[in-house]
């Protein structure tokens, strides 16, 4: 088997790009999908990678990787199936009732000084110490210099401007962009833009990036998921979305009034999943118009179109999640059953921090099952 580098630039002239983007649990479904794909053509090469919350730590795990494709995507799979909640946030009782106490003085506090400060609803320390593990910075630096990378973009959420922030660590002749509400800088990658773009609104922790304020989950305003691949320089562009094209519909049951969860897990999906297929509808308008004209006739030189292809889950992540909801910490599941997320419809929330081997091993299945009966189609988008 081959095991080039996955991030050996290929061998034709198309530059690909890989998207991947945020859902908590929900991102265990692109590594799946990925797996797959590194076992049957290993020399496949992402010399560009994107990603945003819990997709911005697939993707640079991948690119701070030394090995193979099929080495690093193996390894991430690997690092999944270890994972667990009290991985991610601690999960004990007596952590969320010190969190959950801190906040009910905060709130009772009337805004005076004495109240406690209190940054998200837990404490992502785990998780921290996860990526740190598992992270290698000098790796990443390493592949540019070597130019088996041409750039790592990680993309956060900037609470004291509200702009959508991509980090950039790449060749230095990549030029930065500036739109409405978002812009690109050029960094070195760190584990705190990592955590950054993985903090979940209000939920987990906002982080401190240097001077430059607290950042917390990309998703939250990224209009454009695929522009920082677009800028970068893509010709083609994979991404793997966390959700099923149409998602199920619960029925009698939900003309009730929604708990809390199902408005929570709505409200995720805006955050995380919507703008995807938005601008994936976008792009492909785009390229239309663009087909259409010669390119010595087109205006903006860089204008060009854009292969895309989205893989997406054949089964619905949030319905499945509620079968594992029994795996939670005691303390967790407690206090999601309060929220209604035991009612049909309301799993859609579990879905995101259900990171438990149970659940995250599925979906890794699911994308690798998704990805063997796409794979005439995934081989011939890389062909063309």
């Amino acid at each position: 088997m081959n095991t080039t580098s996955a991030l050996n630039k290929p061998s034709s002239k198309k530059l690909n790009a890989l998207i991947l983007s945020g859902g908590g649990a929900r991102a265990a479904y692109q590594v799946g999908v990925l797996s797959h794909i590194a076992q049957r053509n290993a020399g496949v090469a992402f010399p560009i990678l994107s990603g945003v919350s819990a997709g911005a730590i697939n993707a640079a795990f991948i690119a701070g990787h030394r090995g193979s494709f099929l080495e690093a995507v193996a390894e991430l799979k690997r690092n999944w199936c270890s994972l667990t909640t009290n991985r991610v946030f601690r999960s004990s009782p007596s952590a969320l009732g010190w969190m959950a106490l801190r906040w009910a003085v905060r709130l009772f506090s009337g805004g005076t000084h004495l109240a406690p400060r209190v940054r998200g609803l837990v404490d992502t320390s785990p998780l921290r110490r996860f990526i740190m593990e598992h992270f290698d910075p000098e790796a990443v630096d390493e592949n540019v210099r070597a130019q088996r990378l041409h750039a790592l973009g990680v993309v956060t959420t900037c609470y004291r401007t509200g702009q959508t922030v991509t980090y950039v660590q790449g060749e230095p002749t990549i030029e930065m962009w500036q739109r409405v509400r978002r812009h690109a800088k050029q960094d070195s990658i760190t584990v705190d833009h990592i955590m950054a773009s993985a903090a979940i609104p209000l939920m987990f922790p906002a982080i401190r990036i240097q001077n430059e304020g607290y950042f917390g989950d990309g998703s939250l305003r990224q209009a454009a998921p695929l522009a920082p691949a677009v800028h970068l320089g893509a010709d083609r562009v994979l991404a793997i979305a966390n959700r099923i094209e149409i998602e199920e519909s619960y029925g009698q049951e939900q003309f009730d009034y929604p708990p809390p969860a199902h408005i929570i897990g709505l409200l995720f999906h805006s955050i995380f999943l919507d703008n995807l297929d938005a601008d994936a509808a976008l792009l492909e308008r785009i390229n239309t118009i663009l087909r259409q004209i010669p390119p010595e006739h087109r205006t903006h030189g860089s204008l060009r179109p854009i292969d895309l292809l989205i893989v997406r889950p054949s089964q619905d992540l949030g319905a499945l999640a509620g079968e594992y909801e029994q795996f939670l910490p005691g303390a967790v599941r407690f206090l999601l059953r309060g929220l209604g997320a035991k009612q049909r419809g309301a799993s859609d929330f579990l879905s995101y921090i259900l990171f438990e081997p149970e659940y995250v091993m599925r979906l890794i299945q699911i994308g690798e099952q998704d990805a063997e009966k796409q794979w005439d189609r995934i081989r011939d988008f890389f062909l063309a």
